[in-house]
């Protein structure tokens, strides 16, 4: 959040102020918008490189601000918009941002930055278009980008399609719709498939039966890799495709031996002498025919282009998340940049053989035929919870601020809405809400010694 910082700016042991910063850099740290880090690493780029116009390093320290906060770019044209959360958002207008059309044009000319996919190398950023990157960044981007394409150009598995069939059918005997079904099939046919949905949508359960499925379709069985970015979140698939295992062998289904999860860390093989390198690289691929990634939204842009670097050309790969959930600690939404890419053309022959292998599981058909185009199936159905709740977690992740509160408001015993007398946009109604949770927690208090 952006906190103006007027009232410190004498304090030379506040540590968010670059005491020696002029210009610009000084408005915007004055004012919250940048921090002293963000300050330091503008100026110390603009002497090495030779810059001194403002606006020029202004943008510099937006661009590495916005890396800070998770994004790997910043919109020089709509930066004044999108610099952070004001308490009055008249604070940030006021700044002296650059006119936009003179900022470009000041940066395309900047020894600082390379301008367009073709500029030299060796600059620390790179503007394409309004978007300002750190150069490293923007060529993560381009190779996570390239990889993609390649893959999705290539011709698809052979897959013996009367076997997966059966299989699917043994596995998935529920009548369709069933995108779980439809997740399984597109992932068996495909080089990169993403699994998208919310909690309790059966993600980690459609990926169990994919490899349940796999071990019944292929006649040697494929070399399997499960990891996660955390320990925890690796122990909780491991833990969910074991049971998942074990319930299928318990109605009599052959199932495989669950293999172990790992942190991508250490599928990548972590080097202690490097935090960005591994010892699997693009020179020494992973030795595995495929790798399910889980809680993909938590994978940095850093760290996906490390592993695509890793796969050899013919391993299949699944992306396993929710894209409106646990966001990377690093820079890049890269789930959340897949599942809203743009489809791929509607003459896409993988697509097409799917819709033609399961068309009645493809519902609603508009959107999931647009989203296996972009190699992606979202499970919708919840089974951890319904109702009301389901009916608000799709409103929220939708945007739907109107259909998020009508749902609050009706009553249902699934979910309670406390709402006050006073407009809880404004200090004042922030205040009777406190006083609200303040007395309830009182009485709380008072039953509990009075029982």
């Amino acid at each position: 959040m952006t906190v103006l910082l007027e009232k410190h700016h004498n304090d030379l042991h506040d540590v968010r102020l670059a005491i020696r910063a002029r210009g610009l850099l000084a408005d915007f740290n004055t004012a919250g918008v940048l921090n002293a880090a963000d300050v330091h690493v503008a100026t110390t780029l603009g002497r090495l490189c030779g810059e001194a116009n403002d606006d020029v390093l202004l943008a510099a320290a937006l661009t590495v601000r916005a890396v800070r906060e998770g994004s790997v770019c910043v919109d020089l044209s709509g930066a004044h918009r999108g610099a952070g959360d004001v308490d009055d958002p008249a604070d940030l207008a006021a700044l002296p941002w650059p006119e936009p059309t003179a900022w470009l044009a000041a940066c395309a000319g900047s020894p600082l930055i390379a301008v367009g996919i073709h500029g030299p190398a060796g600059r620390p950023l790179r503007l394409i278009d309004d978007l300002l990157y750190l150069d490293r960044y923007w060529h993560e981007e381009q190779l996570v980008q390239a990889e993609l394409d390649a893959r999705t150009s290539r011709t698809p598995p052979d897959v013996d399609t009367e076997r997966l069939r059966a299989a699917l059918d043994r596995f998935f005997p529920d009548p369709p719709p069933d995108l779980q079904r439809l997740a399984v099939a597109a992932c068996v046919t495909g080089w990169v498939t993403v699994i998208a949905g919310g909690p309790g949508t059966g993600k980690t359960t459609t990926v169990a039966r994919l490899l349940a499925v796999l071990s019944t379709t292929l006649d040697t069985p494929p070399r399997l890799a499960l990891a996660a970015p955390t320990g925890k979140a690796a122990a909780r698939m491991q833990e969910a495709v074991s049971e998942e295992f074990a319930r299928l062998a318990g109605e009599g289904v052959e199932v495989p031996t669950a293999p172990l999860a790992s942190t991508l860390h250490r599928l990548l093989g972590w080097r202690p002498d490097s935090h960005s390198r591994f010892r699997f690289n693009r020179h020494n691929h992973l030795p595995y025919d495929l790798v399910v990634i889980d809680e993909t939204s938590m994978v940095s842009l850093t760290l996906m282009s490390r592993l695509f670097e890793a796969l050899r050309p013919d391993t299949q790969l699944v992306l396993v998340g929710d894209p409106d959930q646990l966001a990377s600690v690093e820079a890049g939404a890269v789930l959340g940049d897949l599942v809203r890419r743009r489809s791929r053309p509607a003459v896409d022959d993988r697509s097409d053989r799917l819709i033609d292998l399961l068309p009645a599981d493809v519902q609603p058909a508009d959107e999931v035929e647009s989203e296996l185009r972009k190699d992606v199936v979202r499970l919708r159905t919840v089974h951890r919870y319904g109702g009301a709740i389901a009916e608000l977690a799709e409103a929220i992740r939708r945007g739907r601020a109107d259909d998020a509160v009508e749902v609050l408001r009706r009553g249902s015993p699934e979910v309670e809405f406390v709402e006050t007398d006073l407009d809880t946009r404004r200090p004042a109604g922030v205040e009777g809400l406190r006083a609200d949770v303040v007395d309830s927690g009182r009485a709380l208090i008072e039953a509990a010694l009075a029982g």
